[in-house]
């Protein structure tokens, strides 16, 4: 048997809860290397969790993510038409943060840019996790007029 047929084997519930709970223990593992000072550690990490948590949402809503160019489209369209920029500008972040590490490496920059880069980045994260249904506790927006998770409970 392939890991295709493996894969596709793999009910949608298990494959989400897959791509969320992966989301989210790369996001705490890059926070730590972020707080060790483990700029590109943490730098790939955090593209791991947005990848997961996008291709978790990608999933859920039935579109094709076998691309990091689909995903950046996706997410792009997601955000615009939830008027979300946090998931709208994802990989924006992420790219702001790869700046603002190698700024940090050469010594053009402070610390504190780079974990404002990294705030964002968990942030449209979290919004995503937040979109996979399932979990145990899915993570609350943070403003509480915004309607991030209703999966008709």
């Amino acid at each position: 048997m392939t890991s295709h047929h493996a894969a596709a084997s793999l009910s949608l519930e298990a494959r989400l809860t897959r791509y969320r709970s992966q989301a989210l223990r790369l996001l705490d593992s890059a926070q730590t290397a972020m707080g060790r000072g483990r700029w590109s550690q943490s730098e790939e990490l955090l593209w791991g969790s947005l990848v997961a948590a996008a291709r978790g949402v990608a999933l859920w809503y039935g579109e094709a993510a076998d691309s990091d160019q689909a995903l950046r489209d996706f997410l792009r369209r997601l955000g615009e038409q939830e008027r979300d920029r946090y998931i709208r500008d994802a990989f924006d972040h992420l790219s702001a943060l790869s700046d603002a590490a190698e700024r940090v490496r050469e010594r053009r920059s402070r610390v504190d840019y780079l974990f404002l880069a990294m705030d964002d980045l968990t942030e449209a994260v979290e919004r995503l996790v937040a979109r996979i249904p399932g979990g145990d506790s899915p993570i609350p927006s943070a403003d509480p007029d915004d309607n991030v998770a209703d999966f008709g409970r």
